[in-house]
């Protein structure tokens, strides 16, 4: 009877032991067909997606399909950074890898944007300055004046580019105000607490000239603001004087411009 039992027991072990086995050869054969392989594959079919970015789209295009891809044209934006046509992001990113045949979308630069100049001639100067700014263009800081017989005062009678002339967004665009007519004389303005642009601005509204600056050390004024004139305001004077002024500073350093 004993030798029975062992019998049987060795028996078990032994079939135990070919089940261990058999349940291991499934397991690493489905690894293999399921894990394995599948990831074997897929990386043999892999490639390494070149930069294309800052080549023009005819280049990127050869570049590609050399390589064995596809180049699909996404969008173009306007970027002033960078020539028309040029490609400024790709998807997929360069160096992804990625299959064989891939389309790669790519985002082109449509150049700078080009902006219409409007016509202001006539109109007053705030409402130009608004105009231009709602048209994607920048107005110079400094406007010129002349007499007008024609334009009342205050009034565009100029504008340095041309209605209808096709520019770059954000070009600048000087301007000329009228006057109004020709004065019988010319009286000198009151300058006196007024900044320097400012003072400029009123000297040739009233058709004179800025002279030489002076600059004196005055920390309780804000910087560049009119201390004193070389001529007393409301002094009749010919058109085109030219007006001294002495101006406030923060430095102590002296010097004329």
């Amino acid at each position: 009877m004993k030798r029975f039992w062992h019998w049987l027991s060795t028996k078990k072990q032994h079939f135990w032991g070919l089940g261990a086995l058999f349940i291991a050869v499934v397991l690493f054969s489905i690894a293999m067909d399921w894990v394995v392989m599948p990831i074997y594959i897929h990386l043999g079919s892999e490639k390494e997606l070149p930069d294309i970015t800052e080549h023009s789209y005819n280049e990127a295009k050869s570049i590609l399909e050399e390589n064995g891809f596809r180049i699909v044209k996404d969008r173009e934006v306007f970027v002033a950074t960078y020539p028309e046509s040029t490609v400024i992001y790709q998807n997929p990113p360069a160096f992804a890898l990625v299959k064989n045949g891939r389309r790669v979308y790519v985002t082109l630069s449509a150049g700078e944007k080009q902006v219409t100049v409007p016509n202001i001639v006539g109109i007053s100067e705030r409402d130009a300055r608004f105009r231009l700014r709602q048209a994607g263009l920048d107005v110079a800081e400094d406007a010129y004046y002349e007499y007008d017989d024609y334009r009342p005062k205050g009034v565009v009678k100029g504008q340095s580019l041309m209605e209808g002339t096709e520019v770059r967004e954000h070009a600048t665009i000087a301007l000329t105000i009228s006057n109004g007519p020709l004065p019988t004389a010319f009286l000198v303005p009151d300058l006196s607490g007024k900044s320097l642009k400012v003072a400029r601005q009123m000297l040739r509204q009233n058709g004179l000239m800025l002279g030489v600056i002076r600059y004196r050390v005055r920390r309780d004024l804000i910087p560049e603001t009119v201390i004193e004139q070389t001529l007393e305001p409301g002094t009749e004077v010919e058109q085109g004087q030219f007006v001294d002024l002495v101006v406030s500073k923060l430095e102590e350093d002296v010097w004329e411009e």
